[in-house]
């Protein structure tokens, strides 16, 4: 009798055990990215400033919300301009500003009307969609838009290389005496080869 009763004595605190040991489950652990951190689920939603900004160029059309054609009223308006101020000489009926944060070293020109019809590039980090930058050589910029109507220009003794696209529009790149860009003019192609080479003021 002793002995059924240690074995079922046995039995018994063998179950507790193993009942207590049981693990419960648990939810599977964030996955991580190569950097180390938890990466997030794939829920599809927008980052946390609902859309991806704009790409950071320069091209005939303008750069980033400095499009062509847009006034300087609408950009006022969504505070994307500074050092707003009149025009002098013989640009004196336009108006001048520049733009902010990224574009901050972008001028830009707008009409007696506001609409904007020139952009002046003069920022080491803002290239061409081909990928042309400040620096760039005269050489380079040939093989850069090979496919692309390009002409050497001058002007007393300076240089400059235009390219101009089907639409008409284009971009006029000044040249040091070494031949490398120093800035970039975005505007029609036949208003900046005919101020260019004529000497005017590009208003």
């Amino acid at each position: 009798m002793y002995r059924v009763r240690l074995l079922v004595f046995v039995s018994l605190l063998g179950l507790t055990a193993t009942a207590c040991g049981k693990d419960e489950p648990q939810s599977a652990p964030p996955r991580t990215t190569a950097a180390g951190s938890a990466s997030p689920s794939p829920s599809g939603s927008p980052g946390p400033s609902g859309s991806p900004g704009p790409v950071v160029e320069f091209s005939v059309d303008g750069a980033g919300p400095y499009l062509l054609g847009k006034t300087l009223t609408e950009l006022q308006t969504a505070e994307l301009v500074e050092e707003v101020a009149k025009g002098t000489g013989a640009c004196a009926q336009n108006t001048t500003a520049r733009g902010t944060g990224t574009w901050a070293e972008v001028q830009l020109s707008f009409h007696a009307d506001g609409a904007l019809y020139m952009l002046v590039n003069r920022s080491a980090s803002i290239p061409t969609p081909s990928g042309a930058w400040l620096g760039t050589t005269l050489a380079q910029l040939k093989k850069i838009y090979a496919g692309v109507s390009g002409q050497e220009l001058r002007r007393g003794g300076g240089s400059a290389y235009l390219v101009t696209t089907l639409s008409g529009r284009g971009i006029l790149f000044e040249l040091d005496p070494t031949q490398r860009v120093t800035s970039m003019t975005a505007a029609e192609g036949g208003f900046l080869r005919t101020n260019y080479t004529g000497g005017g003021e590009f208003c």
